[in-house]
């Protein structure tokens, strides 16, 4: 990551990482809030008005990947199953866990990458690690690349409220109070948690009665204002087969953004 201050910064980063850059503000980012895709530095000027901007290599990459661990002071880790995380606009959509087709190499690298992560860092509670998964090997021979992290329970982690035995929220308390940390293992094949992203309901309990026709499916709203793309809640389904899985998901997603 390189600060930049100058349009003349910017076309020099540009000019060394093949023309295209991940531009993000320093301060105020979120679910694709302050992120641009530039191959100009013009395309950031308004920003560098307001003052420096950061600046990373773009990685070509074939999905991305989350790793929610807990670590307690004492030095204690639970680790959860890796998930792939699907984007929309910027914004996660779903969550599968685990990661399917998940090639064992890249699950142990991402698993590492982790650790070295929390332990480096002395984290103490949850910390998840989003990454990218790479088509191929970089110089170093690494299949992942760190993207962002979370110090604190995780959108990449609310499928463990009702998909793991331990859920993301206690082991963070656990960790926090240095107690031992429970069983992150997961209590079906596979979990999905689909994100309500606005809506066009006001009242977005209106619609849950709808999504509870599935008996299966479990809602959480969280009390926001609906505005295009925010996340306001999530619906997750367990069970063993994906596709059915995954299509209950976002079909209770749905049912409650009414669209």
């Amino acid at each position: 990551m390189t600060e930049a201050q100058t349009l003349g910064d910017v076309a020099g980063f540009l000019e060394q990482h093949g023309g295209e850059a991940v531009a993000k503000t320093p301060r105020g980012g979120y679910d694709g809030k302050g992120v641009r895709v530039i191959s100009s530095a013009h395309e950031i000027e308004d920003w560098l008005e307001d003052g420096l901007v950061l600046l990373e290599e773009k990685v070509d990459f074939v999905r991305e990947l989350a790793v929610l661990i807990a670590r307690r002071p004492s030095g204690e880790i639970a680790i959860y199953p890796v998930v792939e995380t699907i984007q929309r606009n910027g914004v996660c959509s779903e969550v599968v866990a685990p990661a399917p087709d998940m090639d064992l190499d890249v699950e142990q690298e991402a698993i590492a990458a982790a650790k070295a992560v929390a332990e480096g860092l002395n984290v103490t509670g949850v910390l998840a690690v989003e990454l990218f998964e790479r088509a191929e090997p970089d110089a170093d021979g690494n299949r992942v690349a760190v993207n962002e992290l979370a110090m604190r329970p995780h959108n990449s982690g609310h499928w463990t409220i009702e998909g793991a035995v331990t859920s993301q929220f206690e082991n963070h308390l656990r960790a926090v109070l240095d107690l031992p940390l429970g069983d992150t293992a997961p209590l079906a094949k596979w979990a999905v948690m689909a994100n309500i992203l606005g809506g066009s309901r006001e009242d977005l309990a209106a619609g849950v009665p709808g999504a509870l026709v599935d008996a299966d499916a479990k809602v959480h709203l969280y009390g926001k204002a609906v505005r295009p793309g925010r996340k306001v809640g999530h619906v997750t389904v367990i069970g063993d087969d994906l596709d059915q899985v995954r299509e209950r998901a976002v079909a209770g997603a749905a049912q409650i953004r009414d669209k």
